[in-house]
């Protein structure tokens, strides 16, 4: 009976922790603050354009990378954003796990020595 309640409360915090691992379903990606991508202009049909026309179509095919590469650079400062907090919580997960098995095994020595006194008188 001494190891249950200790093997219970370790086996608790561990089988959990290993759960949420495995079974969670992937989260839905939240909306991101920066602008959207779009797909990119398409050229004019270099048969029949004229100067005008395929000149045009280059400014706005630099305006569009340009809108692009703010987005994409925007998206890249969020993505590393997430990743810090994901290795900051990985990090808070692993102490508190750490510290979960670190009071099952000083409840299990309570208990042992609980035991330990009463099978002596």
């Amino acid at each position: 009976m001494r190891y249950v309640l200790a093997a219970a409360l370790f086996a608790a915090f561990t089988v959990t922790a290993q759960a949420q691992d495995t079974t969670t379903p992937a989260a839905p990606v939240p909306a991101s603050s920066c602008p959207a991508l779009t797909p990119g202009p398409t050229a004019p049909d270099p048969a029949h354009a004229t100067a005008d026309q395929m000149n045009a179509a280059v400014q706005g095919y630099s305006a569009w990378q340009a809108a692009t590469q703010t987005a994409v650079d925007c998206r890249n400062a969020e993505r590393r954003s997430l990743n810090a907090q994901l290795q900051a919580r990985t990090a808070e997960l692993q102490a508190a796990q750490t510290a979960n098995q670190a009071a099952a095994a000083a409840f299990q020595a309570q208990l042992d020595a609980f035991h330990a006194r009463r099978n002596r008188h």
